[in-house]
């Protein structure tokens, strides 16, 4: 977020009320540094679709591809990342965004793919 204030309560109601289009672009992740050595950027947008592998907390090192994202609390949910309930109900975590590392981008979208050409499909 960017605004003039340097006071931290400033700086966190600038981010807990700004607008959706806003907070969709802060759920931005880091690209596999092994996997995308000759990508120029650093960290990507996520969407859904993308393949990332969690690297903090109790399921670190779970791999799977994104199943929501939910901007208004910016979070992330995964495929097969499931907690299991006591009435044996499995319901699914929610990720903070910058807990994960994209391993596989998901270029079904023609301008997605052409932002990133340099990268061969598997």
């Amino acid at each position: 977020m960017n605004t003039r204030s340097s006071l931290p309560r400033r700086q966190r109601k600038a981010r807990a009320t700004a607008p959706l289009h806003k907070k969709s672009k802060e759920i931005r992740v880091h690209l596999d540094s092994e996997k995308f050595k000759d990508v120029p950027t650093k960290r990507v947008t996520l969407r859904k679709g993308d393949t990332v592998k969690i690297v903090r907390g109790s399921r670190s090192g779970h791999e799977g591809k994104v199943a929501q994202i939910n901007v208004k609390r910016r979070k992330v949910s995964i495929e097969k990342a499931l907690l299991t309930k006591a009435d044996n109900k499995e319901v699914s975590l929610w990720f903070d965004a910058t807990n994960l590392v994209i391993t596989k981008l998901d270029l079904s979208d023609p301008i997605r793919k052409e932002k990133f050409n340099m990268i061969k499909e598997e």
